[in-house]
């Protein structure tokens, strides 16, 4: 049907198409027109195509009649089954709603018998619990006139746990369940029967308790919930556990006060006694009440309990404070502060301070032995006290079926009274100033007892290697004090207090930054540094003998009663001369062993200076952070997110005293260099890289030293002929006497002690080579042999240190320049060639090595 209209149209179309041409051909033809005869032909031809069209036309009307009568037949056909099929719908639609109309009807009758069901079941079990009553009622009737409380209280439990609650009150239970044994309606009967249960269970309780009797004390606090006297039963189960506690703290302190001023630690484990006693009972008691009341309960049982334990602890506490006389000892403390600090600004004579340090020591009520004993004691009730609470928010939290992300002390603990006495009576204030007055008073006496070490077996040309080194010599004050620090660190931390911990550790801070490095190690160095001279060298110390020393204090001019000129001779005036140039070369070797002492001591506290880097990481990363096997701070400070701030405070407590400690070491390090060092390299690098052949002709009697300087001053060129290419006596001579020079301090020195000393050491040698090979001229074979020495000289040096290496970049590339070709040059710049350029990652500029270029006198012009 769709063919036989896209043809239809079709043909319409070309017929139009037709018609439009044959116009525009007319159209054509009548502008032409000139003759008549043209007219008729033109008049013929129309003729012609109207015929033709009017035929067409005519095929054309003719087969879309025909088409169009197709389509209609088609038409009704459609209609036809279009009619059938809608009586057929009609029909399924009438049979669909007679359905629908029996289904509703079977389904009313089905939910009919469903609730006759119910109701059935319902008058059934309705039945059922009222026989279940009245048997019940009957059993307990009978359990309470033999006095078988526990039969009647399940009995009276099972009636009180019946589904329906207005069963007991209904009028049928009324009418059914009353007999002539006992006539009471069921609500009042077994309301008068739960009210007398309950003063006899109550007073069998608090019998129990007085005699003892756990079996029977136990019975009747089962009982309790059966007959609906849940919290009666907890509260005098709860007073019960808080009179043992009561007890058993009160016991414990009788028996013992009277030998505690004697056994140090004995309120520490009064205190850890009791928290076992709390622990214990919510560990064995949270079953009993968990069965019989349900584990919610519990939490009413714990806050009773921390109540009772939070009483006792107070107790202790206050106790302990009185006895051990703390706050006594505390006032103390701050009067030898306060004395601390007058001394600190007295400082006029030695002798003050010696007196100031014995009314010190007088006025304090407490030696340091006792003291550190006081602090651990403190230490272990504080630490007790955190253990406790921790067990304490874990089973809390287990009963309150609560699972916290973060571990929180609930509100008995926060809000109870041990722990706001904590905060009032300032406990944490008070253990933190005890624990700093130790740390100070410790470290004073250290200072007092201090003992250096020798260094004579360390001074020697012979390198000692680093894994046969046990020890680096420092001062016994560093052992000490991280001894003690590490004594009042454990203290600090094993209680637990994130605020003691915190605190602590910013005082930490402090002290090493006032107390020993300014006050200390500052001083000491200063001290030092006033004693050494330019002249000293490091070697061996050994003291004057006192023999000598008495000798050259008894020589002296004999005593003359007449005028000096009555008994002049020349041997008297010659023995007088002896003995005057003797007294003043005693005196000059007095001096060179003082300075070779005080030189001594100042690599040692050198020394000193780095250890303490070493030791304070280990004692605060390592042993606090990095010991993943005993989770110090979680294990101790389990609460919110305190191990994590913790973690980040030590690790800035530790950055903190390292940066202080490299400001006072680098310090050091640089004036023993400028001081000490500078002018001994400086005469050594006068040695070297200058032409051997000139530098021996400048003559053979003047000093090796002054010689081989001045020749290095007046050289200007390194002109190197064979016979002298292979001499490198001058670069053996200067490692020789470096390594004389430096292995000492190699040897004495901590290791990065000595790469810092060796850094400022190579940063003054590049400076000074710089200088003096711009200033140079160059031979083919003076350059190979400049390469050689610097080799040599930098692997002497440095040698395996790379970073040290490096800065000794700039003199190889200029070597390296030296030693290019000319064809490896542009002419017409002087610099190196672009495609040689990109090679090398300079560190000399395009000037620089132009003028590189241009030392060398036997290249190409």
């Amino acid at each position: 049907m769709k063919g036989q209209e896209s043809r239809t149209t079709w043909e319409s179309s070309i017929i139009e198409g037709q018609l439009s041409k044959n116009l525009a051909r007319y159209t054509l033809l009548l502008d032409k027109l000139s003759t008549l005869s043209q007219i008729d032909k033109l008049s013929e031809v129309i003729a012609n195509d109207y015929a033709k069209q009017c035929k067409q036309l005519d095929v054309f009307v003719q087969q879309s009649q025909a088409s169009l009568n197709t389509q209609s037949r088609k038409l009704e056909l459609q209609r036809t089954n279009l009619t059938t099929t809608l009586a057929q719908f009609h029909g399924t639609v009438n049979t669909i709603s007679s359905s629908n109309t029996r289904a509703k009807a079977i389904h009313d009758d089905i939910e009919t018998v469903d609730q006759e069901r119910a109701l059935v079941n319902k008058t059934l079990q309705f039945l059922k619990d009222v026989r279940t009553l009245k048997n019940n009622i009957s059993l307990a009737h009978s359990a309470l006139e033999t006095k078988d409380y526990l039969v009647a209280a399940t009995a009276i439990n099972e009636i009180r746990n019946l589904p329906d609650k207005d069963l007991i009150v209904s009028e049928f239970a009324k009418k059914v369940v009353p007999s002539s044994e006992i006539p009471e309606e069921p609500a009042i009967l077994i309301k008068s029967w739960c009210k007398e249960l309950t003063s006899l269970f109550q007073e069998q309780f608090m019998k129990a308790t007085r005699t003892q009797d756990i079996k029977e004390l136990t019975l009747m606090f089962k009982m309790f919930p059966m007959i609906g006297q849940d919290v009666l039963g907890l509260d005098l189960y709860s007073k019960y556990v808080c009179d043992i506690i009561a007890d058993e703290s009160r016991k414990i302190m009788s028996n013992s006060m009277e030998n505690s001023t004697k056994f140090q630690g004995f309120f520490s484990q009064v205190l850890l006694h009791l928290f076992k006693i709390v622990s214990t009972i919510i560990n064995d008691h949270s079953k009993v009440i968990a069965a019989c009341y349900g584990e919610k309960h519990m939490v009413h049982v714990m806050e009773k309990v921390e109540k009772e334990a939070d009483l006792q602890a107070s107790l202790v506490l206050d106790i302990f404070m009185e006895t051990r006389k703390v706050d006594r000892t505390i006032h103390d403390i701050n009067e030898w502060n306060h004395l601390q600090k007058n001394e600190d600004r007295n400082t006029s004579s030695k002798q003050s301070n010696d007196e100031t340090d014995e009314e010190t020591e007088q006025t304090s009520i407490i030696s340091i032995n006792d003291l550190a004993l006081l602090i651990i004691e403190f230490s272990q009730i504080l630490q007790n006290w955190s253990m406790y609470s921790r067990f304490y928010s874990v089973k809390w939290y287990e009963f309150t079926n609560l699972h916290p992300h973060v571990l929180q002390p609930p509100s008995p603990i926060t809000d109870g009274k041990f722990a706001l006495k904590l905060e009032q009576d300032t406990v944490f204030y008070k253990f933190q100033v005890l624990v700093l007055n130790h740390l100070h008073r410790s470290f004073k006496n250290s200072i007092s007892l201090e003992e250096l070490p020798s260094l004579n077996d360390l001074i020697t040309s012979d390198p000692i290697d680093d894994q046969d080194r046990n020890s680096y010599p420092v001062t016994s004050v560093l052992d000490d004090l991280i001894l003690l620090v590490r004594k009042n660190l454990i203290s600090v931390v094993n209680t637990g207090q994130f605020k003691l911990l915190s605190s602590f550790l910013n005082e930490l801070v402090k002290f090493f930054q006032n107390q020993f490095l300014v006050k200390f190690m500052q001083n000491k160095f200063k001290l030092l540094q006033s004693k050494l001279t330019s002249s000293v060298s490091l070697k061996r110390y050994i003291p004057k003998r006192e023999d000598q020393s008495t000798a050259s204090r008894s020589v002296s001019p004999p005593a003359n009663k007449f005028s000096p000129l009555s008994r002049f001779t020349f041997r008297g005036a010659a023995a007088t001369a002896l003995t005057n140039i003797q007294s003043n070369l005693q005196a000059v070797v007095a001096e060179d062993e003082d300075s070779i002492l005080a030189l001594h001591h100042y690599l040692i506290f050198l020394n000193t200076l780095y250890l303490n880097k070493v030791y304070v990481h280990r004692l605060l990363s390592m042993e606090i952070l990095e010991d993943n096997s005993q989770r110090i701070l979680k294990d101790n400070f389990p609460f919110n997110n305190d191990s994590e701030q913790l973690k980040v405070l030590i690790l800035n407590s530790e950055k903190l005293v390292s940066d202080q400690t490299d400001k006072l070491s680098k310090w050091g390090i640089k004036y023993l260099f400028q001081n000490i060092l500078q002018n001994r390299i400086r005469n050594l690098l006068g040695t070297i890289f200058v032409n051997s052949a000139s530098s021996t002709s400048s003559g053979s009697n003047q000093n090796n030293v002054s010689r081989d300087y001045s020749a290095s001053a007046n050289q200007k060129n390194y002109i190197t002929s064979i016979e002298d290419f292979e001499d490198l006596s001058q670069i053996n001579s200067f490692n020789s006497k470096w390594n004389q020079l430096i292995i000492p301090y190699k040897n004495i020195l901590h290791k990065e002690a000595y790469v810092e000393l060796l850094a400022v050491i190579v940063n003054y040698i590049v400076g000074t080579l710089e200088q003096r090979i711009w200033s140079l001229e160059f031979n083919e074979l003076g350059v190979t042999k400049l390469d050689r020495e610097l080799s040599l000289f930098i692997g002497n040096i440095c040698g395996l240190n790379y970073k040290l290496r490096e800065k000794f970049l700039k003199l190889t590339q200029i070597v390296l320049l030296l030693g290019l070709d000319d064809d490896n040059f542009d002419l017409t710049t002087g610099d190196i060639k672009d495609d040689f350029d990109g090679t090398f990652d300079w560190a000399i500029t395009s000037q620089e090595r132009i003028k590189a270029r241009n030392m060398k006198i036997d290249r190409r012009q």
